[in-house]
């Protein structure tokens, strides 16, 4: 057995001859005993405003707002998988709860099968009931009190002497991916581990490394051939036979301030928790608690440290950025992607455990000793940014935007990706370009011209390509017919695109790879309807970085033309029977529902909420 195995320090006794912790334990048993809720509402985003005083039948408008807001995006995204797909994300769920908890915290007490839902109970509480249909791996906890162990507070939640729980090291295996740490750091690291827990360990190490393989219960495992970092770890995940597994990512070291019982305990109390890590302390003592919060939307991900809700002392995250505990069946069922390496396998895999509808926690009580904190370069991110279709990734302040090139993203068949999703912001990007080409031959040659239809739509509601749209739509003045065709058609050859004339020589088509430009000839442009003081002043409109010329009355001209609630949204009309706004404010559902992208992803209504994506 484990010679160097310390006794755990967590299972520290009740210090029962301590009379002031008593009275404070009677203290706080009767004062939750006389409260309707045990603990005020943890903080949540629908917490910024509060009711107005003395008037408990009215809320304010804001505050209204904002719950109506928070409660009709839930119902957008359930809504588009209604009838569809069983799938029911876990993060809904949490969100509804904070909301009730919020309006009426009695309610959300009422539902829970426990009138006490914490983390930890008190000593005279008893022990802790069976979790029903489920079984426990660790023993629960009893918290002593805030004077227990005073002044550093190293115990205080210390774990039951239960006798109904499995080994541990039956329970839980540690997987070290070290293939690039130094032999005497993965030496280290084991040694420490053994020190504390006798749980089987397995080593991804390189081949040939000068390791100790004297160690019990460790296995050391090498690839000769050069596999991704993701293949080494879904291979070694393959040999785990106990149900939870350690991923021991960066470790420089290990002691009793990483409490691994405390993490599985976590899981088997939250069942919608699949994930939970620890907080984290580098070599240089700077230390983080590692949860982010994931935003994926118009090709674009957004990573913010921070949390939003919490419970049990745990901290709900989208993504970790420290080592993690995990159940083998979800990493078996979720894979690691098989093409990547390095900080992007565990980026791409939380954001994969997210989209299936599961919930990862970070306990900040339990600390694990780093390396180094993770620091992704364009480099990590590009390989992730292909996977996913990223071309932006916020991050740790800093943002890395890739080509369409880049992460094999073509845009060559918009009408084909408008049918449900928004077009890539590298492909929004060339139709301006091509537009800006038409605007400089314009002002070159003193031409006229004005946006019409869906381009003066785009330009209305948001001083750009409408992102759903496939060409551009524009009137020019008959007698310049043959000036903008002579131009183009030099033009057009360095755009790669092919000139059409049709219907008499009014209407100009220049198909261009991935967008056209629908010239259409009119006698007169619609300035004439401007008082004589404008006539020569047309209006302008800001479109993507430049003043563009539209319709006199760019407002008018689309509601007329569009016809009703033309500030909402639809699909282009080609995606839709008839030809003008049949069904504004709806989406057609998206032929992939999990894409981040998908249109009916988004509001149907507005632009504020496609602004925050630029």
């Amino acid at each position: 057995m484990i010679s160097e195995k310390a006794p755990a320090p967590l299972a520290i006794p009740y210090r029962g001859d301590d009379a002031t912790h008593n009275e404070e334990c009677s203290k706080d048993t009767k004062s939750r005993e006389s409260s309707p809720r045990l603990c005020p509402p943890c903080l949540t985003p629908t917490h910024q405003h509060s009711p107005h005083e003395g008037s408990p039948e009215s809320l304010q408008v804001a505050y209204r707002r904002r719950l109506a807001g928070t409660l009709a995006n839930i119902h957008r995204q359930i809504a588009r998988l209604a009838g569809i797909s069983a799938v029911v994300d876990a993060k809904w769920a949490l969100t509804l709860g904070a909301l009730i908890e919020e309006l009426d915290p009695r309610i959300e007490a009422s539902t829970n099968a426990s009138s006490w839902d914490y983390s930890a109970r008190l000593p005279d509480m008893g022990p802790a009931p069976p979790l029903p249909g489920r079984t426990r791996h660790v023993c629960p906890e009893v918290y002593f009190g805030r004077r227990y162990d005073k002044p550093f507070h190293q115990h205080g939640m210390e774990p039951e002497n239960c006798t109904y729980v499995p080994p541990f090291n039956s329970v839980l295996t540690a997987v070290l991916p070290a293939m690039s740490w130094p032999p005497h750091t993965t030496n280290f690291v084991i040694t420490q581990i053994r020190r504390w827990y006798d749980i089987p360990i397995l080593a991804l190490v390189p081949e040939n490394s000068l390791v100790d393989t004297n160690v019990n219960n460790v296995r050391f495992l090498s690839s000769r051939k050069k596999s991704s970092d993701a293949t080494l770890l879904n291979a070694v995940v393959k040999k785990v036979t106990t149900p939870y597994v350690f991923m021991g990512t960066s470790l420089a070291h290990f002691s009793n301030q990483s409490s691994l019982e405390r993490l599985v305990r976590v899981l088997d109390e939250l069942e919608h928790v699949k994930v939970a890590g620890g907080a984290a302390r580098d070599l240089q003592g700077h230390w983080i608690h590692g949860c982010l919060q994931q935003r994926m939307a118009d090709y674009q991900a957004t990573y913010t440290m921070g949390y939003y809700y919490s419970k049990y002392e745990c901290m709900y995250c989208d993504d970790v950025l420290t080592p993690f505990i995990t159940t083998v069946k979800l990493v078996n069922k979720v894979a690691f992607t098989s093409s990547l390496s390095g900080p992007a396998v565990y980026r791409d895999w939380l954001a994969k455990v997210r989209e299936a509808g599961h919930l990862t926690m970070v306990c900040p009580d339990v600390m694990f000793f780093l390396t180094n904190h993770v620091n992704m370069t364009s480099e990590d991110w590009l390989p992730m940014a292909r996977h996913w279709a990223l071309q932006k990734v916020s991050y740790n302040g800093k943002s890395f935007t890739f080509t369409c090139k880049q992460i094999n993203i073509s845009c060559n068949n918009t009408l084909s990706v408008t049918k449900s999703f928004l077009l890539p912001p590298c492909c929004v990007d060339i139709a301006h370009r091509e537009l800006d080409i038409m605007m400089d031959l314009a002002e070159e040659n003193g031409l006229q011209y004005e946006l019409q239809a869906g381009s003066v739509l785009g330009a209305v509601k948001f001083g750009s390509y409408l992102p759903w749209d496939t060409d551009h739509d524009i009137y020019i003045e008959c007698d310049d017919f043959k000036t903008w065709y002579k131009k183009f058609s030099t033009v057009a050859k360095t755009m790669n695109c092919l000139l059409k004339i049709r219907y008499k020589k009014t209407f100009l088509k220049i198909v261009c790879l991935s967008f056209t430009l629908d010239m259409l000839c009119r006698n007169v442009l619609s300035k004439q309807f401007l008082p004589a003081e404008y006539l020569s002043t047309p209006t302008s409109i800001w479109y993507s970085g430049r003043w563009v010329k539209v319709s006199a009355n760019p407002g008018l001209f689309s509601r007329n033309s569009m016809g009703l609630e033309v500030l909402k949204h639809q699909q282009h009309p080609a995606h839709l029977r008839g030809n003008n706004y049949t069904r504004p404010g709806t989406w057609l559902s998206c032929r992939s529902p999990q894409h981040h992208s998908c249109l009916d992803h988004f509001p149907a209504d507005g632009n504020l909420h496609f602004s925050i994506l630029t």
